[in-house]
């Protein structure tokens, strides 16, 4: 008797210490996964808050630089190889975030034994892949923004910023080519509304901001010539966001700022070279400084202008890639054709173009294509918290149906 006391005075100790350490491991886990989730929220909204700034910057930089370029030929500017060279050369004001990002890099440097997880990135392509790279990104950037110049050159800016929205037509068929977007309805009804939203502009052409000592068929050629211009851009431009996302993915997948700068360095001097070398060839570089001096709201004026129009270029360059990086390229573009709408209101009011009936639609599907883009995101926002469900509890490396680690969920919120 006294034997089997002991031993059910055994079992119960052991059921205690069993019950005690399952506790002690639920306590554990709390500790563990609490902060890890709080971590995850808070990295959400850290991203979600940066793609905010960025994609104003993006459509403020963009709306002043479009009304400053129209300002600046409806004041006796002509050169659109000068237009073009404003939205190139500035590349050198990114140095200023590379000095002070290596600044701080010195202050607080690394502890010995802690590696980061760029430190154990892959392999960097060679030099020579990169360079090719970015010349042809400079390439497409420069050819894009002397044809961008010579259509806003010909066009009012509402009708230009609008066409100019078509860009994103051509950037989701490229990013489904290159296998970088997934095509949803919301994403399709985006991409019709704000391209339809461009094109409908080209069945009522305006000639309120021309010059009234043309006759019709000179209006009409420089419509159709300012429509073809822009029209071929955008598609330039939508094949750059493409070709940037997809070397993001496949080359450069650190993503730091350095990385960023590089880009748009790179590109933008190859640009410039490619803008310089067409300025010198036509001869417009003559003509400079006369078009300065009778420049009708003066010479500081017109150095202001450029000047500005220069440095919101750069801004939108660099919160641009931002997008990109953050989320895609598509997105980038939807946030760019959001921009239409608004810089249509502000040449309404500085220019005083007429608001058409043509007009108002196409600024109606523009907020609608946004909106519908925007809906779709947020479906994926809520996917994603699903997956992270899902994983929660489950082995770190193990797929979901996407071929998707739950790890690889968990840091795409940070």
């Amino acid at each position: 008797m006294f034997a089997m006391g002991s031993n059910v005075q055994e079992k119960e100790l052991d059921i205690i210490i069993i019950q005690e350490e399952t506790e002690e491991m639920q306590n554990l886990e709390k500790i563990i996964v609490e902060p890890e989730s709080l971590t995850l929220t808070a990295g959400k909204y850290k991203r979600w808050l940066e793609v905010g700034i960025h994609a104003f910057i993006v459509l403020a930089s963009l709306s002043v630089a479009t009304i400053l370029g129209k300002l600046y030929y409806d004041k006796g500017g002509r050169s659109t190889w000068l237009a073009s060279l404003t939205q190139t050369i500035g590349f050198p004001i990114l140095l200023i975030p590379m000095i002070i990002s290596n600044n701080n890099k010195i202050k607080t440097p690394k502890l010995e034994g802690i590696v980061s997880h760029n430190d154990v990135d892959a392999k960097s392509p060679s030099k020579m892949v990169l360079l090719s790279i970015y010349a042809f990104l400079g390439f497409l950037l420069g050819v894009g923004c002397v044809l961008y110049s010579k259509g806003l050159l010909h066009l009012p800016t509402s009708t230009f910023s609008l066409i100019s929205a078509s860009q994103l037509g051509f950037n989701v068929l490229f990013s489904l080519f290159m296998r970088l977007q997934k095509i949803t309805f919301f994403v399709s009804n985006s991409i019709f509304l704000l391209t339809i939203s461009s094109v409908l502009l080209a069945l009522q052409p305006d000639h309120d901001s021309s010059s009234k000592t043309e006759s019709s068929s000179q209006l009409k050629h420089h419509y159709v010539l300012g429509f073809v211009f822009t029209l071929i851009a955008s598609a330039g431009f939508g094949l750059l966001l493409a070709t940037t996302e997809l070397m993001f993915r496949k080359f450069l997948k650190k993503n730091s700022l350095k990385e960023n700068m590089d880009v748009i360095i790179c590109q933008s001097f190859f640009a410039t070279c490619l803008i310089l070398i067409g300025l010198f060839a036509s001869g417009e570089w003559r003509k400079l400084k006369a078009e300065m001096q009778d420049f009708e709201l003066g010479e500081v004026s017109y150095v202001m202008i450029l000047f500005w129009i220069i440095l919101c270029w750069q801004l939108y360059s660099y919160s641009l890639l931002g997008l990109i990086m953050k989320v895609s390229a598509v997105f980038a573009n939807v946030i760019t054709s959001l921009g239409a709408p608004l810089i249509q209101i502000l040449s309404v009011i500085i220019f005083h173009d007429k608001m058409s009936g043509v007009k108002a639609i196409s600024i109606v599907l523009a907020i609608w294509g946004f909106s519908s883009y925007a809906y779709q995101q947020y479906l994926d926002e809520k996917k994603h918290k699903a997956k992270l469900l899902n994983c929660n509890g489950a082995s770190e490396e193990s797929l979901d149906d996407s071929g998707v680690t739950c790890k690889e969920h968990s840091t795409e919120i940070s």
